[in-house]
């Protein structure tokens, strides 16, 4: 039962089918065509077996591609081609037969009025006893091919049969002994020649062309009236579907995809939904679909195979493009669809024009068709067999064309879910001739789905215009969905006039807001490879390009250091919170850039809580040490007072003054100190034999959790003890023995303290004075940092 107007609308175009068909056949005499090759010499009809044998001496294997390779395979082509510039045809008497034969041919397939088939010569083609050619899809290799025509010499051969198939519809064709035979057949048409089993078949292969004339055919008002109904009821929820999209039947390309070349019934059923949408007041598009629908399916005799190549391969010639069938789908039965997902690719307008890359997924609720997909040959399929809790399912991959509408009343949010950048352009566009209500009225229409669209699109060029655009709707509200959807690192010193300027307009207590949204969208890779760290090492220029447009631009510098802070601020709190040294180190190392351009743009903008609170942090834990030297070496020195790194600097020579007074540890000290973080009876006697300056070995007789435990403990802190079991026994002997890394390690660190030590004091030699006097109060006074 068809309850909505998207269904009836697909049951009334499947009746709507016309004359056409997806291949025609016609025969003539053989008096109109005067053929020579050359090498040969004029060839008689019906072609004699000494020519055929001569053309087999002419011909070249044909080819096919792959990728960027041509090749020959003759488990995929056998087949004798003679170029065409090797062929020679009286034109002028052979198109007393030719026209008339493609003027009958454009009337089976359902040609529209006004329009009429022209061919072009592509080559000979030649097979002996036992070539073929498997089923394969011909691309269209001019703007305005539609399809193929095979023409047939006549001669005398066994086998060799032209199987073209479509929607499921079979047609065999086998030529003539005594006259030329004519097979057209559209360019999405899967076709093969199956092998000769004796003689010759010899034919010419043309590419057809349409050329135009004034339309479609006419349409009749009564169906016309009864689809536009249909359209009406589809539209009539103010909240409901957006568009609706009716697939047609027939696959088509990017080049080829154009309302004067629809195929066969789908050229009956584009006029008739052209009239429908005028008359219902809609906007129409022709697109291309891409389908994929998953099946539940089963192999149909238990056959436990897999197809590595899907059912249609692509094949890429110089000549012939082509699919090449490397499966056979026919081996699985199919029981219920479980998913099917529509995106439009690209759509061109009825007036012509170029053609717009969409990339629009569609709900199943905008979508119908007359024929399902699960009728049509997938041009690519691949089957899952049973994996335990899912499995047994047959994806099928589909390109399908399409009419697409929408009320003219959405024809703005129709299109801006299609192309977000180009909404925005009209946006601005309104905006400049004065259409200021219009455009907030456009702007309100694309609430449901803009932070979906806009997201996905995450560049600079975009989120400028983004920006712009909320400033000249001079609305709060239009103005923060429109740049809600993106981070705080698309922003770049391109926009510091935008944002001064968004700031003037909507105040402090807005744009604090919106930068506070963007900076909680956190993803540490973003789509140009920047992260977070790496955009906070901007704002030093930042901050100099907002200061230069006012108190706006430096109220709105204030915002993006105070959201870096925070950021920082809960990084440097994280890596306090890690266990393992390392981890904690490359963490605080990578701070030091991030953490000193934002001292350096806070005293730019006179942010002086904020880089005092910063420098709070950095001296106010020894574990930060690291952190703070990085952010030292980081920064010139001619800054350092400004950003308050003078404070730092010093704080930085007093810890490592007082490490470096400690005695070295002695050879003979084995003691381990283990940090907090458990209590446990299992870390309290690891902590007695870690402490223990004379024990190097421990002996543990323990059971599989507790030795768990352990390992974990000495892994998680990189302690210098090797843990291993020995599995003898019950319970098993977890064996601990301390480590030379232990001296090792402190050796590094002691020189790595005396490095930053030096560097301080040959960076700063005021402040070499002061660590000197200050070593000198501290002597005999060593004291743990």
């Amino acid at each position: 039962m068809t309850n909505s107007g998207r269904e009836r609308l697909a049951v009334l175009l499947a009746g709507a089918t016309g004359p056409g068909a997806f291949t025609a056949a016609r025969t003539a005499s053989t008096g109109d065509l005067r053929l020579e090759v050359r090498g040969v010499g004029p060839i008689e009809l019906p072609v004699t077996r000494a020519q055929a044998r001569q053309l087999c001496l002419l011909g070249r294997a044909a080819r096919y591609g792959r990728g960027a390779q041509t090749l020959l395979d003759r488990r995929v082509r056998d087949t004798l081609e003679i170029p065409k510039s090797r062929v020679r045809i009286d034109k002028r008497r052979w198109n007393h037969t030719l026209l008339p034969v493609l003027q009958r041919l454009g009337r089976d397939l359902g040609l529209p009025s006004g329009y009429a088939l022209k061919a072009e010569l592509h080559a000979m083609l030649v097979y002996g006893p036992g070539q073929f050619f498997v089923e394969h899809q011909d691309s269209e290799k001019d703007d305005d091919m539609v399809g193929t025509l095979v023409v047939g010499l006549p001669s005398v051969f066994r086998g060799g049969a032209l199987v073209i198939r479509h929607r499921g519809e079979t047609a065999t064709f086998r030529g003539s002994k005594q006259a030329l035979s004519f097979v057209a057949f559209y360019g999405d048409c899967r076709h093969e020649v199956r092998p000769v089993k004796s003689g010759h078949r010899v034919v010419l292969t043309y590419n057809l062309l349409v050329r135009g004339g004034t339309g479609g055919s006419e349409a009749d008002p009564e169906l016309v009236g009864r689809l536009a109904g249909c359209l009406e009821e589809h539209f009539a929820s103010p909240g409901g579907p957006n568009r609706l999209v009716y697939l047609l039947d027939h696959e088509y390309t990017r080049r080829g995809l154009d309302w004067s070349r629809l195929k066969g019934p789908d050229a009956r059923r584009g006029t008739l939904l052209a009239a429908a949408a005028e008359r219902a007041g809609c906007e129409i598009v022709l697109a291309l679909a891409d389908v994929h629908e998953t099946w539940s399916a089963y192999e149909a005799d238990e056959r436990h195979h897999w197809y590595e190549w899907s059912r249609y391969s692509r094949w890429d010639d110089e000549d012939d493009d082509l699919d090449f069938d490397g499966g056979n789908e026919a081996d699985y039965e199919l029981g219920e669809l479980i998913e099917s997902e529509v995106k439009l690719d690209s759509w061109i307008a009825p007036g012509g024009g170029g053609l717009e890359t969409v990339n629009l997924p569609v709900a199943g609720e905008e979508v119908c068709a007359s024929t399902p997909s699960g009728d049509l040959e997938p041009y690519s399929s691949e089957y899952e067999g049973y994996m335990g809790n899912w499995g047994n399912t047959l994806d099928r991959w589909y390109h399908r064309g399409a009419v697409v509408m929408w009320p003219l009343s959405r024809a703005f949010a129709a299109r801006a879910e299609a192309s977000p950048s180009a909404a925005l352009d009209e946006l601005m566009a309104r905006i400049r001739t004065g259409d200021v209500i219009g455009a907030r009225e456009a702007a309100a229409t694309l609430v449901p789905f803009w932070d979906r669209i806009a997201a996905a699109v995450q560049t600079k060029g975009f989120f400028a215009k983004a920006l712009r655009a909320a400033r000249l709707l001079d609305e709060p509200v239009l103005a923060a969905m429109l740049l809600r959807p993106y981070q705080l690192e698309m922003l770049t010193i391109r926009d510091a006039t935008a944002l001064s300027a968004l700031v003037g307009s909507y105040g402090e207590q807005w744009t604090e807001a919106l930068v506070v949204g963007w900076s909680d969208k956190r993803r540490y890779y973003y789509a140009d490879g920047s992260t977070r760290a790496a955009w906070i090492v901007s704002l030093r220029a930042l901050c100099v390009a907002f200061r230069e447009r006012g108190d706006a631009g430096t109220a709105a510098a204030r915002l993006l250091l105070r959201e870096s802070w925070r950021w920082l601020s809960e990084t440097i709190d994280r890596g306090l919170e890690l266990s393992s040294p390392t981890q904690r180190e490359q963490t605080f190392d990578g701070l030091g850039g991030p953490v000193g351009a934002l001292l350096e743009g806070a005293s730019l903008v006179e942010a002086s809580d904020l880089r005092d609170a910063a420098v709070g942090v950095l001296c106010g834990d020894v574990e930060l040490v690291g952190c703070a030297i990085a952010t030292l070496r980081a920064t010139p020195t001619s800054q350092w007072r400004a950003a308050g790194l003078d404070a730092v600097a010093t704080h930085c020579a007093a810890v490592l003054e007082v490490r470096l007074s400690r005695p070295s540890r002695a050879g003979d000290d084995w003691s381990i100190e283990l940090p907090d973080g458990c209590s446990c009876v299992l870390c309290a006697k690891l902590r007695g034999f870690l402490g223990d300056p004379t024990q190097t070995r421990f002996e543990w007789p323990l059971a599989k959790d507790g030795r768990a435990h352990v390992h974990r403990r000495i892994d998680a802190v990189e302690l210098p003890v090797n843990h291993q079991t020995r599995r003898v026994g019950r319970p098993y002997t977890l064996v601990l023995k301390k480590t030379d890394a232990l001296f090792e390690r402190e050796r590094q660190q002691r020189r790595r303290d005396e490095e930053q030590l030096a560097w301080l004091q040959h960076t700063d030699p005021l402040r070499a004075a002061v660590v000197v006097e200050h070593r000198r109060g501290r002597q005999g006074a060593p004291a743990r940092g």
